[in-house]
């Protein structure tokens, strides 16, 4: 796929290829103090099989379908590769016949993440406007974007359902640069009178939920706002549709070259040095390697003891380079560069920082001011 992209007014057209990790050797859980488990060595697991539940309520269902290895503290998915699954009986043929309540009970009892538990809460509330921010909202991050372009109608279909079933207003938001999605949007969006799209032409960060609050929605409070991006909506379709998780998600991953791109599909589990491995076939040797924005300086010191969670979106693999911080040359370019205009050599960081980390990008001192000490 090729997508315009804008990034720091450097506008330019990406190659970003798709990939797929389906069929990993195994997959890893973690147990933590509290869970409850409901494996024990030994069984043999389907795909959408309860693991274990966290005492907030957070499930982990099974992925992949084998057996299970259950030691210090991790449990282990050995894949048979036969691909079996659970079916469940809440599966429905048109999800618009589904009523509020049993949407709020079909989200709930997965207990997929936190996020979701959020989102449940919401639902549960008095929200007064629904925003789907379909863009990737992290600089060179694309799987909003393939997620998108791969389930238009379903996401669409979701969309309408909870603005109906919940009586609030709906919009979606697309940046653009997003050219691909844009365009198959505008083909059907008559058929989906209680959707307002709008099209978005700033760039990171200002496509932040924040910042679109701020900028386009300013009679609304933030926490009166259901927020959903691309894959929690896709999460609630699933749950409305099959009464089941999703247990696969994308994943960029970045090699350093500005024109060129990779988005992976894979499975939760999964070992996220494998899959890059096996996908697009590099090593981590002199390398430095970061996590989900690379501008937040958030380093990995060993991407082989990763596992794809929710909270890996993107892994960026840049050469090796040796520059330690050095002291502030006061020049001021953090605080000129700041989107809501803070600044970031305070001794106690803003509660209104977004954690963009532009601060860090323009820092010619290397200075990590997001997360050095205060």
């Amino acid at each position: 796929m090729k997508l315009t992209y804008k990034f720091n007014n450097d506008e330019k057209r990406l190659d970003i290829e798709r990939l797929d990790y389906l069929s990993p050797l195994d997959t890893e859980i973690y147990v933590r103090e509290g869970d409850t488990i409901y494996v024990k060595d030994g069984d043999y697991l389907y795909i959408n099989q309860l693991i274990k539940e966290s005492t907030s309520g957070i499930k982990t269902y099974a992925t992949i379908s084998g057996t299970v290895e259950l030691k210090d503290g991790i449990i282990k998915v050995i894949n048979d590769k036969s691909d079996s699954s659970f079916v469940s009986e809440e599966a429905v043929s048109k999800i618009d016949e589904v009523k509020k309540e049993e949407i709020i009970k079909r989200c709930e009892s997965l207990g997929i993440d936190y996020e979701n538990k959020l989102i449940v809460n919401k639902l549960k509330g008095n929200s007064r406007l629904l925003i789907v921010n379909a863009m990737d909202v992290e600089p060179y991050q694309f799987n909003n974007n393939y997620l998108f372009q791969d389930n238009v109608s379903i996401l669409l279909d979701t969309i309408s359902l909870i603005s109906k079933r919940f009586n609030i207003d709906a919009y979606l938001l697309l940046n653009k640069y997003d050219d691909n999605n844009v365009n198959a949007v505008k083909k059907v969006i008559r058929n989906y009178s209680d959707i307002n799209l709008k099209v978005i032409e700033d760039v990171f960060p200002f496509n932040t939920n924040q910042l679109v609050v701020k900028k386009f929605f300013k009679e609304y409070k933030y926490d009166d706002i259901l927020f959903l991006d691309t894959f929690a909506l896709y999460k609630i379709f699933y749950a409305i549709k099959n009464g089941l998780p999703v247990s696969e998600r994308y994943i960029t991953v970045n090699l350093g070259d500005p024109n060129k791109a990779y988005v992976i599909k894979t499975k939760y589990g999964a070992n996220v040095g494998e899959m890059i491995k096996e996908t697009i076939k590099v090593d981590f040797i002199d390398k430095d390697i970061y996590l989900n924005n690379f501008m937040r300086k958030v380093k990995c010191d060993n991407l082989d003891s990763l596992i794809v969670t929710d909270n890996i979106k993107s892994v960026f693999i840049f050469p090796k380079e040796d520059i330690l911080p050095s002291k502030c040359i006061k020049c001021g370019k953090c605080v000129d560069i700041c989107p809501v205009g803070i600044n970031p050599l305070a001794k106690k960081l803003d509660s209104a920082c977004i954690r963009c980390g532009l601060c860090n990008y323009v820092c010619p001192a290397n200075i990590n001011l997001i997360s050095k000490e205060k």
